[in-house]
């Protein structure tokens, strides 16, 4: 049998030839760019170690923080209802605004500000409360997992001053824009403020939806009877 030979092409022969060209225009490049590709890596070498020492920075600052608010909650059970120790009051005080001092940008601040707006509104203190639950407000945003409950406090804050404007202002946003367990509560709320307020009208309506729109009403017996009476009350003067 003949074998007949593969006649090679001259195209096959310059494969070699082109990546040797290849890889030589490749470190002629580099050579004569040398400074240029030095410069990024080191500067990328650098974004990568600053980086590094901010996240090591906020750490260690949110740490610290986190050190010094447990400092001020070992003093605050013992400042809630019931127990209300001015010294304690004033120690916890103390802590909660060093924190705030010291370090805040972090985290473990923003939280440490509403406890700080609770010991002020326990001492009766409602204006610095609203201040400390407003800056909680301009520091986060709805989806914070404290935003609702905040609204509720500063809410009752602005009640307990008779504000009660401002109170129907912070409890309608609720009903907005809470989540459906506070929006119910939040009738209930707005039930108060006008029963406070003297209008018993507006107070019924909020009494109703609290009623018809909380599955379980933690307050709904005495609601009811409440009503009962007002309605009961009212029966007569539709007579006459």
């Amino acid at each position: 049998m003949t074998l007949v030979k593969r006649k090679i092409k001259r195209k096959e022969f310059k494969k070699p030839d082109e990546f040797i060209t290849f890889t030589a225009k490749i470190l002629e490049w580099g050579g004569e760019n040398l400074r240029m590709v030095s410069g990024v890596a080191l500067g990328f070498a650098l974004l990568l170690a600053i980086v590094g020492a901010i996240f090591v920075f906020k750490a260690s600052r949110e740490a610290k923080a986190t050190d010094l608010y447990q400092k001020a909650l070992a003093f605050y059970p013992n400042s809630s209802p019931g127990g209300n120790n001015p010294k304690e009051y004033d120690q916890a005080i103390a802590s909660l605004e060093e924190v705030q001092q010291r370090y805040g940008s972090t985290t473990v601040a923003t939280t440490a500000l509403v406890d700080l707006g609770n010991i002020y509104f326990e001492q009766g203190t409602y204006d610095k409360a609203i201040l400390c639950y407003n800056d909680f407000f301009q520091r986060t945003n709805r989806t914070h997992p404290l935003h609702d409950q905040v609204l509720v406090s500063l809410g009752e804050t602005y009640e307990a001053k008779e504000s009660y404007e401002k109170a129907l202002e912070i409890y309608q946003l609720l009903v907005k824009e809470g989540a459906p367990v506070y929006q119910g509560q939040a009738q209930l709320y707005l039930g108060r403020v006008y029963e406070a307020m003297g209008d018993k009208t507006k107070a019924m309506v909020h009494y109703d939806k609290y009623l018809n729109e909380s599955p379980a009403p933690l307050f709904g017996e005495w609601i009811k009877i409440k009503l009962r009476r007002w309605r009961q009350a009212e029966k007569p003067q539709e007579g006459g």
